[in-house]
Order: structure tokens, then sequence, then C-alpha cells
């Protein structure tokens, strides 16, 4: 079970960013495996924006956030209260940019790992939680 970075699922579909394959053989991987995928719903404008940024197109951005939410294993957390003043707690104690701790809060409150490719939120996050990089992941799970 995993909470994804908006960094990891960015990573994945831009195929010309330096770590896209990491990230795309975990995607891949959680896609068969059906492993379960705790992601904040702000997951979704993060995404679009940052693929309609790095890829010129609106549309391949808008479908990508599409297929995201059909996936079944995907579970999208809303931010309620309970999770904003978590949010911000970690944020405060840990230095965390603000979207950056809604990630950590839901892998905290879900009792799961961080994937991320963001490594101010890696080292930050490390404090609190588990976090580790779509490679050491996937080294991870091969060593297993």
């Amino acid at each position: 079970m995993y909470c994804l970075d908006a960094s990891v699922i960015t990573n994945s579909f831009i195929t010309t960013e330096v770590l896209h394959k990491y990230s795309k053989q975990l995607m891949d991987r959680i896609k068969i495996t059906k492993a379960l995928v705790f992601l904040p719903n702000i997951v979704l404008p993060e995404v679009a924006s940052a693929i309609s940024r790095g890829t010129d197109n609106v549309k391949k951005a808008l479908e990508f956030v599409e297929e995201l939410k059909n996936i079944p294993n995907f579970v999208f957390i809303p931010i309620d209260e309970h999770h904003a003043n978590l949010s911000s707690k970690l944020a405060a104690e840990n230095g965390l940019r603000g979207c950056d701790a809604i990630y950590v809060a839901v892998a905290f409150h879900s009792n799961v790992k961080l994937i991320t490719l963001d490594n101010n939120q890696y080292k930050k996050a490390s404090e609190v939680i588990q976090c580790l990089t779509p490679k050491e992941e996937l080294e991870l799970e091969s060593d297993e």
C-alpha cells in the first residue's frame, strides 16, 4: 500500500523526464498487483497542471487525469478538517511545504509508504513516515 506524490505520477507519464523508467515501472506494478494507493484529491489538479505545462497538451493532461480516476485500486482522500489539521501540524513541525504536508498526512493517516521524487519532501517526511523513491521501492520489492 502506498501514497504517491504527484511528482511520481507525472514522472510516470512524461517519457522525457529523468527517472521516468522507475516511476513508470512502479505505476505498472501497482496496476498489475492492484496494490492500494491512497491519494489526496489534490493530486488531480497537481497532475493535470504539471502534465499540461510539461507537454503543452491540455487534452492529454485531462485524459490522463480521467484515467487516474478510473484505476480501481486508487483511493482518493478528500482533504477534510482532520487531514487539514494534521497537514498543518506536520507542515509546521517538519518544515514541509503546504501541499507536501498533505501527502505526508494522507500517508501517515493511512499508515502507508510515501513514494516521491521531491527531495525536500523526501528528507523532511522521512522524519515522520517511511519515504522512498520509485527506484528504492522497486529495489526493495525485487529483494523480497
